[in-house]
């Protein structure tokens, strides 16, 4: 059962309502009193959106109702059906009665059992298409889910691809290729770093590999042949010598051998017989001693020894000038290999070239002692050199290969990043995956029927059974009889029937199509359509909810008992009961009606609307003790406008005259019970005229029944009017006046 409603927003006048403290909570029967307007239609309107748990003509409609099974807010479907007489009902079944109003089928008590069974499968039935659709839901919330994992990581692929602004890969993407990927596995670290930069990456030019110096006139032959051959021709020169009989002088002071060799030289060259220096004449003899000391196998030596020191000058200078091409023209990723070859080469080179300058020291030592042999190890190793050269060259071939498949390379950097990234969703969507397939199973299982299920028949079948055994125990026929019966009761005359055709009830009068029916006539029709309804095999009183609003509009007072009489059979084994009403002598009937019943079988509440600057809001309160306590709304009228206070505005005081009019023709039929019309017992009332002129013209002449309409112009008057007329009651009984203001409490 419903027990509370906590707080409704967004449905008409109800449009930001919380529970006030003292609201009772609801009973088995529940009696709401309203005036016209007030928002009682309204109210039953959320009790028609409980079972969908949204009403289409209030999308932001929200609510909070405690019932024994939970809390209920918009969007939440009630569990219990609800069937709710009102405005909306009566408009939706019956129209305008030019059409034939929708069958209702009774079921017969001879078919009783197979009634049961035919509910039974129903319920199984609804039973299992919830539980489908739950599984379907879940499916489909675990397939979002996937989408947007799916999403996400197409995201980053298509960032880490081809950037932000260039996102071409999106989820579709991601899923095909997800599909067909086989054996994904995250990248290391480096790999991962190296082709996302691959991506990024413009194509750069080859560069060219550094190439050592090559033997002059003999390319062919290699660098390390060419250091080796080298270092054996040093060595070999350096243990030579051709002055077996040299001067001694000459050949301890080497720069004094230098010096005289080139003197020797330049004489001979210039035929001079005198010293160029002293002046002197040259002895022969000392010529030809100097002759024999530089002689043809000295100079041979010594030619030797200067070709050798200009191969080694050379091949110093071209190691020397070996040129490495700059990091910055090879690829991001390659450049710390590079830098580390780079390195380890320039080292190599650095001691290359020491060995080398050391060498060509040692020749030209040897050239100034050519006399003296030495033996000596001379170290030229260019194999660490040529080695770190084939490091770096490998380095170089990696970015040559680089730029010359550069699309290819970028291509398959994107298919690795798009692998890695797919990899680290691998064990989310298998989980996803099979947490889908469990719910598909169980949908298929309910779906197809199964062995190990309570009933293991399919969905179709339990419908085609249940649909079956439905079409042989109801009857359209009956809940025309029905209605007829219950309409000849109702309105006391026979001559409106319902005829049950193929698409629904005719009402007919005397046998033809009836037209131009009352709208007493309507309201009746309208009202036992929902009672016979009512016991339709769609709809279970014991376990339903039941919400009659205003069941009497339009109906006369004789009406008004038949009304009730309907209503109180109708609803006696219903689990829940709300009765709506504005009118006094039906909510009197009600009162008096539950009035035996258990305390905690039944409950009081009034609908008010207050007027606010630009709107008007309603509120569900306990009834007013004086509707409940006095046998009329005399008492509860005179609180009204005792306690009436304008502010100026129409809202406000839009429903006064009607009261003030109510309480007026009260009031005046006590004291003038002999008199015809209002207006001659207040022309007999000993009053201040000028007052009861402005009494009469402001309750009869803006008072609603008289059709009139209300007077914006006669707003400021309502304040002062009713003063008027509850001085007019206190002057006339002051008794009466006063045991009705401490009914009413203080203004």
């Amino acid at each position: 059962m419903l027990i509370t409603i906590k707080r409704i927003k967004g449905l008409g006048v109800f449009g930001d309502f919380t529970a006030p403290a003292d609201l009772p909570a609801f009973a088995r029967y529940n009696i709401i009193y309203g005036e016209n307007g007030s928002g009682k239609t309204t109210l039953s309107r959320l009790f028609a959106a409980l079972e969908a748990g949204a009403h289409a003509d209030y999308a932001d409609l929200e609510y909070m109702i405690e019932s024994q099974s939970g809390a209920l807010s918009a969007g939440q479907r009630y569990g219990r059906k609800v069937r709710t007489f009102n405005a909306d009902y009566v408009e939706a079944n019956i129209g305008q009665f030019h059409g034939p109003l929708r069958h209702i089928l009774i079921i017969g008590e001879a078919n009783k059992t197979l009634a049961e069974e035919a509910a039974g499968e129903r319920a199984t039935y609804d039973e299992r298409s919830r539980a489908i659709a739950a599984a379907e839901r879940a499916a489909e919330k675990l397939e979002a889910e996937k989408g947007k994992v799916f999403s996400a990581i197409a995201k980053t692929i298509g960032e880490a691809t081809s950037g932000t602004n260039l996102r071409s890969y999106r989820k579709p993407n991601a899923e095909a290729d997800f599909a067909r990927a086989r054996d994904l596995a995250p990248l290391l670290d480096a790999q991962l770093k190296a082709h996302r930069a691959t991506v990024h990456q413009e194509q750069l030019e080859c560069v060219g590999m550094p190439v050592l110096p090559l033997q002059p006139g003999d390319p062919a032959r290699p660098f390390a042949d060419v250091a080796a051959a080298l270092r054996v021709e040093i060595v070999a020169l350096l243990a030579r010598t051709a002055q077996a009989g040299a001067l001694r002088r000459l050949v301890e002071e080497p720069m004094i051998a230098r010096w005289v060799e080139e003197g020797v030289t330049l004489h001979r060259a210039h035929n001079s017989d005198h010293c160029e220096f002293c002046a002197q004449p040259l002895p022969e003899a000392r010529m030809a001693v100097l002759a024999e000391h530089f002689g043809v196998e000295d100079q041979r030596l010594k030619a030797d020894i200067e070709r050798t020191a200009r191969n080694t000058r050379n091949l110093l200078d071209g190691v020397a000038a070996l040129v490495f091409p700059a990091k910055t023209s090879l690829y991001a990723e390659l450049r710390a290999d590079y830098e580390t070859a780079v390195e380890m080469a320039e080292r190599c080179r650095t001691a290359l070239v020491d060995q080398i300058d050391a060498a060509a020291a040692g020749l030209d030592e040897k050239l100034l002692n050519r006399a003296t042999a030495y033996a000596r190890d001379i170290a030229i190793d260019p194999k660490p050199l040529t080695a770190a050269l084939a490091t770096l060259a490998a380095v170089i071939e990696r970015h040559n290969r680089k730029t010359e498949g550069f699309e290819r390379e970028k291509a398959e950097a994107r298919t690795q990043l798009q692998r890695h990234y797919l990899s680290t969703i691998v064990d989310q969507v298998r989980d996803l995956n099979a947490q889908i397939a469990v719910q598909k199973t169980i949908g298929t299982k309910l779906t197809d029927g199964a062995v190990d299920l309570p009933d293991p028949r399919s969905l179709q079948a339990l419908k085609d059974s249940f649909e079956a055994k439905q079409a042989k125990v109801s009857s359209e026929h009956a809940g025309g009889a029905a209605l007829t019966d219950k309409l000849k009761i109702f309105l006391g005359r026979t001559d409106l029937r319902f005829e049950a055709g193929a698409e629904g009830y005719l009402v007919q009068r005397r046998g033809k199509p009836a037209k131009r029916l009352s709208e007493g006539e309507k309201t009746a029709i309208a009202f036992l359509y929902f009672i016979v309804q009512l016991g339709d095999q769609d709809f279970n009183t014991k376990e339903g909810v039941v919400v009659i609003d205003d069941p009497i509009s339009s109906l006369d007072a004789a009406s008004i008992y038949q009304a009730f009489a309907f209503l109180k059979n109708a609803v006696k084994d219903v689990k829940q009961v709300f009765i709506l009403t504005h009118n006094f002598d039906f909510l009197k009937l009600l009162l008096n009606w539950v009035q035996n019943f258990k305390k905690t079988d039944k409950a009081y509440f009034m609908v008010v609307c207050a007027e606010a600057d630009e709107c008007r809001n309603a509120s569900l309160k306990p009834l007013d003790a004086l509707l409940l306590d006095h046998p009329t709304e005399y008492c509860f009228l005179f609180k009204l406008l005792h306690g009436f206070k304008s502010d100026g505005t129409i809202l406000a005081s839009y429903h006064i005259p009607n009261v003030a009019r109510k309480v007026l023709e009260t009031f005046l039929d006590f004291h003038r019970p002999y008199e015809a019309s209002l207006h001659s017992k207040l022309e007999e009332i000993d009053f201040d005229p000028h007052k009861k002129t402005a009494i009469y013209k402001f309750a009869n002449d803006l008072s609603h029944s008289t059709g009139k309409g209300f007077d914006p112009a006669l707003v400021s008057e309502t304040q002062k009017n009713v003063t008027y007329l509850l001085e007019m009651i206190k002057a006339v009984s002051p008794l009466h006046y006063n045991g009705l203001e401490k009914l009413a409490g203080p203004r």
